[in-house]
């Protein structure tokens, strides 16, 4: 059996035009989709602040 993740979407609107085509170039250079290159940046983020002990938890229910 296969542990499915809940999700959510997550749109990011009004980036700049050279930073969403650098984001497009640097996910191929990676072989991956930008979608899998934006959330493993977003991933990693994340990680390092909990690293340094900040919790980042949403208040039950929202």
């Amino acid at each position: 059996m296969t542990e499915r993740h809940q999700t959510r979407d997550f749109l990011l609107r009004d980036l700049p035009e050279d930073l969403a085509d650098k984001l497009k170039v640097a996910a191929s250079l990676h072989r991956v989709s930008a979608k899998s290159y934006i959330q493993g940046i977003l991933e990693g983020h994340v990680r390092e602040l909990e690293k340094k002990g900040i919790t980042l938890a949403l208040p039950k229910g929202k």
